[in-house]
């Protein structure tokens, strides 16, 4: 850190940038946020990597503009403490623990914005980390609106997976069983991704009392859906009648499938799981268009919805959930200057639960 400022606030910092111009990787060192009257200024304890953050490396398909203009910090899940607060800001005060969510340049108020942010009708929303400055950076600024607080007993260190792909697997969860009004005890829903945000939707499935299959083509990830609950779990690559298999366990198959995956080919397989009138739910985002049989929806074969990670009041309950049931995502904790080696992990697929960097 070179500079002070405001006490033993510092003027500079690192952090990890992706730049659009040869979509590489470099730690930078930038200054320090100001806030605005809307912000919060954050020293960010933890910062974990999502799989959609590949997504600025990638062709996109899903109507995303990613990676414009200069470098800018990325990373959009991270928790931390407040260190400074805007003039307009409400209900959080210095020292707190809070996360948040990664919108900016919404309205917060408007119809769109009450399903998500990213489609507020001023047509201006921006995600940190993917078009602006987001998180792995020492200190960040962030719209308090986007905000929640984190219970003083809840551990920093690991809490950062749930501002991305933990309020994301809850909300998936909820919505499931939304669907699903039978006796938790003897209804199945198959987990298909069984990785950094599977692995968290198996254990909020778990403490709502329903039996899980697990699917996944990483004997890692199978084995994370085995130890966070999942009653059995298969690999459609050595496992070649795990459908037949599901059938024999569930039944007639999973009341309803949740899908994490991008990839076209498990989703497409993923009907097969389901009995008569399941539910899909739609979370990862392949970067191609997913495709479904009209008869399988007009005949109420299956029903297909989407999930995503929500506003801040599911947030809110996504974090009130995960402190009443102990819920803690499972993540490996790297330094800073080890970030390209997270994402060539993460590129592999060969790592388990979730990766993140530290802070100190």
């Amino acid at each position: 850190m070179n500079g002070k400022a405001n006490g033993h606030l510092p003027t500079k910092q690192r952090a990890a940038q992706f730049d659009p111009k040869d979509k590489s990787v470099r730690i930078n060192e930038i200054p320090v946020p100001d806030i605005k009257p809307d912000e919060i200024l954050v020293k960010v304890r933890a910062a974990s990597l999502c799989h959609s953050d590949l997504m600025l490396f990638e062709p996109n398909e899903a109507g995303l503009t990613l990676g414009e203009g200069g470098p800018f910090t990325m990373g959009h899940e991270a928790c931390g403490t407040v260190i400074k607060v805007g003039a307009d800001v409400k209900g959080f005060k210095e020292g707190e623990k809070l996360g948040w969510l990664p919108i900016v340049d919404c309205c917060f108020d408007c119809e769109e914005c009450q399903i998500h942010n990213l489609y507020c009708e001023r047509g201006e929303s921006k995600v940190q980390g993917m078009t602006v400055d987001g998180y792995f950076q020492e200190y960040c600024a962030i719209k308090w609106r986007n905000a929640v607080h984190i219970p003083e007993d809840m551990d920093l260190d690991v809490c950062a997976p749930l501002f991305c792909a933990g309020c994301t697997a809850f909300n998936a969860v909820t919505d499931t069983l939304s669907e699903l009004p039978g006796d938790p005890s003897s209804t199945w829903v198959a987990v298909v991704g069984c990785g950094g945000l599977g692995h968290l939707a198996i254990k909020y499935l778990k403490a709502y009392g329903y039996r899980i299959i697990g699917i996944d083509l990483s004997p890692d990830a199978l084995a994370e859906a085995k130890s966070s609950g999942a009653d059995h779990a298969f690999n459609p690559k050595t496992d070649s009648d795990y459908i037949q298999q599901v059938r024999e366990i569930t039944g007639k198959g999973c009341h309803a499938a949740i899908n994490v995956t991008n990839s076209v080919p498990a989703y497409s397989s993923t009907v097969d799981l389901l009995r008569m009138n399941g539910v899909l739910m739609v979370t990862g985002i392949p970067q191609k268009p997913l495709s479904f049989s009209a008869m399988d929806l007009s005949m109420t074969r299956i029903r297909v919805r989407g999930s995503n990670n929500g506003t801040t009041p599911r947030l809110e309950k996504c974090v009130q959930f995960s402190h009443e049931h102990n819920i803690t995502p499972h993540v490996t904790q790297f330094k800073l200057d080890e970030f390209e080696d997270m994402l060539k992990l993460m590129e592999s697929g060969k790592h388990k639960g979730r990766m993140g960097v530290l802070f100190d």
